[in-house]
């Protein structure tokens, strides 16, 4: 689906410094609704630039799409030690298309220049104007960049028959001031913030949407020549469009496709098995190709047609999934969705910038389940990682649509189970591991396969060295097990060296091989932002030492288990006859730690991380 371009500008003031500020970043959108709906954005910005060698600060992409035409670029640079001006008009201009990951076929392009003559403590300043063609397609004005803002403004102008509405997201809220006034026949509505620090990323952050502040500004209504137009404001209005757009698609003849679902369908004995066989093959035999290319980034292509050329987006392969569960008489429908890198809901934002995605729901036995096929490996009844925990808007007819919210995946669901039948032999621990990957985790293995140039073995290797990069393995059975309800399984030879210590004559043994989740204490000092998982997962992992001839355990550790609302592990150790057992349950539970759970986080991983030290002494 679409995804949308956010005009994003740096401007920076002129001081002494080490790093560079902006001065002013202003934005002004004109809507004026005389015999037509026009609207024009006219940018200006302003950019000290403190260190001359930081090319990217004075290196100008101005994006835009089949929607939006781009104008009028001027711009001028001040350098402070010769007191003079440059001017952008004698520099070229350039126009790219705009090059994204797994995206195929895209409108969307940028104008590109850099300012020039640019010296240490340089001013700059560029303006442009933008024509939109969509007037759905209003976008957003943030107030924070990655280095500090001093000033940044934005201004909607409107006739008072044209209804504005607009939601504030992010931080800082407390430092942007609006206003509403009257100049001559117009509405002006302005959001002034000063003194924004820079924004700066951090590690598994959660998408830069969910902090930096900035408004999504959208048109509910308008008049024509006193007649009023409903565009946007609810729910019910932007489904009415989503419908609009949608409702003739599928008029070609799908004959083939009927027939190819009836067949996958023919021996099975419930819904379940039915939904299970349609989702499988699209997943196995329709390759995802991204297009967003006008309104192709919005309306999926004929589903006879993905059929026949077995490629398509996630829209073509929602679509597709949707039209062969309707074809196996399932309760089956289009939904639309954000992924989680959008922090907005449908109430919030009822605009089509709440979407970035297109997947498929479907109900059976009275249970909803939602079908993202574009995950080429996520299991049937999972939703895909990056869905978990979202609104979506599913599409049941012409006036009637529901808005569910997808399910987290169960952390039970992820589990990773590891199975260490081991020998002490000269120091050294050796034995056997076997390796269970199931849930989501299996669908991330299983794509990491398909997509990286490096050994199969490296990939399932890590799962194990990612813990303990000590341990030596060599891999004897691998079985991916693809489309199977089986986990994807490894078995491995095994061998830690030195794994031993003889202290006195008695051995000291650690027991615990593999260490999950003990590199992610977080430093709560310099840590600002909250912290985004994939997924909730387990780790289960079982070690069977057998004892040395002539020794016996003289100590063991005792049995450890806690538990709070982000994690949890258990600890239990068990000696039998000449064996020792070791199990251990390491459980992270949360999508998304927030500030107000860092202190607790790290209390459960000192706790995990002291019982990861605990040693065995065996003597004879």
């Amino acid at each position: 689906m679409k995804k949308y371009i956010v005009l994003f500008l740096f401007s920076f003031q002129l001081y002494s410094q080490e790093k560079s500020k902006i001065v002013y970043s202003n934005e002004t959108v004109v809507i004026n609704s005389g015999k037509a709906l026009e609207i024009e954005t006219f940018v200006n910005e302003s950019r000290a630039i403190s260190k001359s060698k930081n090319t990217q600060e004075y290196s100008i992409r101005i994006p835009f799409d089949s929607f939006s035409e781009i104008l009028n670029i001027k711009g001028s640079t001040y350098i402070t030690k010769t007191n003079k001006k440059v001017d952008l008009s004698s520099y070229s201009i350039a126009t790219f298309d705009a090059e994204y990951e797994n995206i195929y076929k895209s409108d969307n392009k940028f104008k590109y220049f850099v300012m020039p003559k640019v010296e240490d403590n340089s001013l700059i300043e560029f303006s442009y104007k933008t024509k939109l063609k969509q007037s759905r397609f209003l976008s957003s004005f943030r107030f924070q960049n990655p280095i500090k803002t001093e000033t940044a403004k934005l201004q909607i102008r409107c006739n008072p028959s044209t209804e504005i509405g607009y939601k504030l997201f992010g931080n800082y809220q407390d430092k942007i001031v609006f206003n509403k006034t009257k100049e001559g026949n117009f509405d002006v509505y302005t959001w002034e913030a000063h003194d924004i620090p820079e924004f700066e990323r951090e590690e598994n952050m959660p998408s830069s949407l969910h902090f930096m502040p900035h408004i999504i500004f959208y048109i509910k209504s308008y008049e024509i020549e006193g007649k009023k137009e409903e565009l946007l404001g609810t729910p019910e209005k932007l489904y009415q469009w989503y419908y609009s757009i949608t409702k003739e698609i599928n008029k070609t003849d799908q004959t083939a496709l009927k027939s190819k679902t009836l067949e996958l369908i023919k021996d099975k004995n419930s819904d379940l098995e039915k939904a299970k066989a349609i989702y499988e093959w699209v997943q196995q035999n329709v390759h995802y190709v991204a297009f967003e290319d006008g309104m192709g980034g919005f309306i999926p292509r004929e589903a006879s047609d993905i059929f026949q050329k077995l490629y398509g987006d996630c829209k073509d392969m929602a679509n597709l999934l949707n039209e062969m569960f309707r074809y196996a008489q399932l309760n089956s429908n289009l939904t639309w969705i954000g992924t989680r890198q959008k922090p907005y809901t449908y109430k919030d934002v009822p605009t089509p910038q709440v979407d970035n995605h297109m997947i498929t729901n479907v109900v059976i036995d009275g249970k909803s389940y939602f079908m993202d096929a574009t995950d080429k490996f996520c299991p049937f009844t999972f939703p895909s990682a990056f869905i978990q925990g979202k609104e979506a808007l599913i599409g049941k007819s012409e006036k009637e649509f529901k808005i569910e919210k997808v399910p987290e995946v169960e952390s039970g669901r992820n589990k990773t189970t590891i199975l260490m039948k081991l020998n002490l032999e000269n120091y050294n621990i050796v034995g056997e591991a076997s390796i269970n990957v199931s849930g989501l985790k299996k669908s991330y293995l299983l794509n990491n396969l398909s997509k990286y140039n490096q050994k199969e073995s490296e990939i399932w290797k890590d799962i194990i060295t990612s813990n303990n990069q000590k341990i030596l393995l060599d891999i004897q059975e691998l079985q991916k097990n693809d489309y199977k309800e089986l986990p994807s399984k490894a078995n491995f030879k095994l061998k830690l060296e030195n794994g031993i210590k003889d202290v006195n004559g008695k051995l000291l043994l650690k027991p615990i091989l593999l260490f999950p989740l003990k590199e992610n204490l977080i430093d709560i000092e310099k840590r600002k932002l909250s912290i985004e998982n994939d997924l909730a997962y387990v780790y289960e992992i079982q070690y069977e030492y057998q004892l040395p001839v002539d020794y016996k355990v003289e100590f063991m550790p005792e049995n450890a288990k806690t538990e709070n609302d982000l994690g949890s592990f258990d600890i239990q150790y068990k000696v039998q006859k000449n064996t020792i057992t070791v199990n251990q349950k390491i459980e992270s539970k949360k999508l998304l730690l927030d500030n107000k759970d860092f202190l607790l986080w790290n209390s459960f991983i000192k706790t995990l991380t002291k019982q990861y030290n605990q040693s065995i002494i065996l003597s004879k």
